[in-house]
């Protein structure tokens, strides 16, 4: 079965272009794709993986084109490749939601099921000020997919949780039997190894091309990545 990991969360900057950098080194094999409208953020991190561009949203509408979207699984499907991971960028990840209610969600399930294609939905989220944003936009997206898509909840440990903020997020999981899991870059927050992050994201190199002395600061959080 082809899996295709769509990254997604309508709030910006909380971490959606590092997790799928993180995915683009874990599995070197897959197809890199962004699907961000606004940013260029994921062309540039992972510029050495060559990301292939797609345009999902209507001009005229600022909705998800359906033809666009459905023709993304039609080449996913004939592709002989087997995984492949993509950036939604805020813009489509605030339209995701959308898609599904105004679509029929059977249909499109249907599709992903006829071509052996298992959607994944990882969805950001993070404590502190963007808790509430990232919680609204979760629960969106829980009640427009009603349990036929699977969605993973990818915690950002650069924002981090709160007690209250913790409790009220495994209690929504727990209850909806959804998976949680937990990324963050790096441990190390120093202002050394905070200047690595930057640096590598910016050159779009990836840890293959770094200095080893500054790959290790990413590699145990790669590894440990369980997606």
């Amino acid at each position: 079965m082809k899996r295709l990991i769509f990254v997604n969360q309508a709030k910006g900057g909380v971490g959606k272009s590092i997790l799928t950098f993180m995915l683009a080194e874990k599995y070197p094999d897959a197809i890199v794709l962004d699907l961000d409208d606004v940013s260029s953020t994921t062309m540039r991190q992972l510029s050495y993986r060559n990301p292939t561009l797609v345009r999902f949203l209507d001009p005229a509408t600022k909705r998800i084109d359906r033809n666009v979207f459905l023709a993304l699984f039609e080449s996913v499907a004939k592709s002989g490749h087997e995984l492949f991971v993509a950036d939604l960028g805020a813009s489509i990840s605030d339209q995701l939601p959308k898609f599904f209610t105004l679509n029929s969600l059977a249909a499109t399930v249907r599709l992903l099921h006829t071509n052996n294609i298992h959607l994944q939905l990882v969805c950001v989220v993070g404590g502190a000020n963007v808790f509430n944003a990232t919680m609204t936009y979760l629960q969106e997206l829980v009640e427009s997919t009603k349990g036929e898509i699977e969605i993973v909840v990818a915690q950002n440990g650069m924002f981090p949780c709160v007690r209250s903020q913790q409790d009220q997020l495994i209690e929504y999981v727990n209850e909806r039997k959804i998976a949680l899991v937990s990324f963050d870059l790096v441990e190390d927050k120093t202002e050394r190894a905070m200047r690595n992050i930057e640096n590598v994201l910016r050159d779009g190199q990836g840890l293959g091309q770094v200095d080893p002395f500054v790959s290790v600061y990413f590699e145990e959080s790669v590894k440990n990545l369980n997606l």
